[in-house]
């Protein structure tokens, strides 16, 4: 058995890429167009061989499965594939660079999946603002007594 979707994945199509949301979790997964590709071959049918085909037929990147290796090293890490139990995957962008020899312009072909967490519910609620005491309905105090006694007030009339 080949490498397979999991169940579950809500799927929008921007242009040029692919968004993968997965709700249980919160996240959401952007696939440039190369793992996009892999990702829509992932029906536990297809085989390695068949998928660097479309990919070099899409992309112009070689139709080597070293490029499906890394989609699916990324997409099994992002939690969006699994595989067969014979399979395995474990190559890196570095290597692949390094074994391909690719010019700068192919290595911007390379399949990418990026990851960002969405924020719940509760977290997008807004947070209602403090709101000051109600005004009491009772007078304002009057001055007593004892206040003007404590500050008394010099007379403007001259002493006789």
């Amino acid at each position: 058995m080949g490498a397979k979707r999991v169940e579950g994945l809500l799927i929008e199509r921007p242009e040029g890429e692919l968004l993968v949301l997965k709700e249980a979790t919160l996240e959401a997964h952007a696939l440039n167009e190369t793992a996009a590709i892999v990702f829509d071959l992932c029906d536990g049918e297809t085989s390695r061989a068949v998928m660097a085909a479309e990919v070099a037929r899409r992309t112009g990147l070689p139709a080597d499965e070293s490029i499906v290796d890394l989609a699916l090293t990324e997409l099994v890490d992002a939690g969006l594939v699994v595989l067969g139990e014979e399979e395995s995957t474990g190559m890196t962008r570095r290597t692949l660079i390094r074994r391909l020899a690719l010019p700068a312009a192919a290595m911007a072909m390379l399949p990418i999946v990026e990851t960002i967490l969405m924020p719940s519910a509760a977290s997008g609620a807004s947070v209602p603002t403090p709101t000051p005491p109600a005004p009491s309905m009772s007078p304002p105090p009057t001055p007593s007594a004892s206040a003007s006694q404590a500050f008394p007030v010099a007379s403007t009339t001259p002493p006789p």
